[in-house]
């Protein structure tokens, strides 16, 4: 009888340690474990002026340096589009999940969206890289495979510089929504709403700056010496029509004029300096910004330096 009951009661035990487990956030099946299949190279050297969205921008330009076989990604040119999954690793406000508490400790749970005009929503309703964890999905369009260079490159991109890539999935028609029922897609308000700017225009002695700067090839890899000025400028003219400012502040709202201030943006290792009117946006300048002595911009490595290799 005694050994019956002890059986008895360590099957009760076993069960409880089960269903204890299922909720327990160090539960093996709890995790994953990612490893980087390569990195992005991108004209973004900063969060600032990197698209929030890749279509908005649909001249950027960049690549994956893949890290694994390029055999891996045969095929993968027969499709227009694919999702890249990455880690948003330049975020300095990354929520933290302890062992022991899960995201119990998640405190920050809402947002203020750049186009939500100062209205707080939950962080998973929108597209922001703060997140529980750092996982971003991004549509990109394929422009083709570099088999010697073990590259895939890539347009209309919203990656930093440097940022990991642990998956590459070629897009299928499925992915669309109402591909089977016709359903529309459906959003909020603010997300839809048109909030572009005018036009983008460049002084012409930014436009002269350019000429030079992509010359003397400040613009490589991704905008090479011989046909690259022509998509740089309109890269930059897309870039600054969705108006990279910060939106924290009244006087920065987006849209709106500061024509007595002066802002800018890294673009690969430029500094482009421009002035928001009420007719829209005038590039003043185009510089080199000199960043060789600084390889890393805000957890970001410039395009080009040695960060990435």
């Amino acid at each position: 009888m005694k050994l019956r009951t002890h059986l008895k009661s360590q099957e009760i035990n076993k069960a409880a340690d089960t269903s204890d487990q299922s909720d327990d956030s160090t539960n093996e099946h709890n995790h994953l474990q990612l490893q980087c299949i390569g990195k992005i190279v991108s004209p973004y050297t900063k969060r600032m002026g990197t698209p929030r969205q890749g279509a908005l921008v649909p001249t950027g330009k960049g690549y994956v340096q893949l890290e694994i076989p390029i055999e891996c990604v045969e095929g993968l040119e027969l499709y227009s589009h694919a999702w890249v999954l990455f880690s948003f690793h330049a975020n300095t406000d990354m929520p933290t999940a302890k062992a022991d508490r899960g995201f119990k400790n998640l405190t920050k749970t809402k947002i203020r969206p750049p186009r939500g005009n100062g209205i707080k929503v939950g962080m998973l309703a929108t597209r922001s890289p703060h997140r529980p964890n750092n996982i971003g999905l991004s549509l990109v369009k394929i422009v083709g495979v570099d088999k010697k260079g073990k590259r895939l490159h890539i347009a209309a991109l919203d990656l930093v510089n440097g940022t990991p890539v642990y998956d590459i999935k070629p897009v299928v028609p499925w992915d669309e929504p109402g591909h089977f029922d016709g359903e529309k897609l459906k959003v909020p308000t603010w997300v839809s709403q048109d909030d572009e700017l005018k036009s983008v225009e460049f002084s012409s002695a930014a436009r002269e700056q350019m000429v030079k700067l992509v010359k003397d090839g400040k613009l490589t890899p991704a905008y090479n010496k011989k046909d690259g000025l022509n998509d740089a400028m309109k890269t930059i003219q897309e870039i600054l029509a969705q108006d990279p400012r910060s939106s924290n502040t009244n006087t920065n709202k987006r849209g709106s004029e500061s024509a007595s201030k002066v802002y800018s943006i890294l673009f690969a290792s430029i500094e482009v300096q421009f002035r928001v009117l009420l007719d829209g946006v005038v590039v003043e300048n185009a510089m080199d910004a000199d960043l060789s002595k600084a390889e890393i911009v805000d957890g970001i490595p410039v395009l080009g330096s040695s960060s990435l290799n």
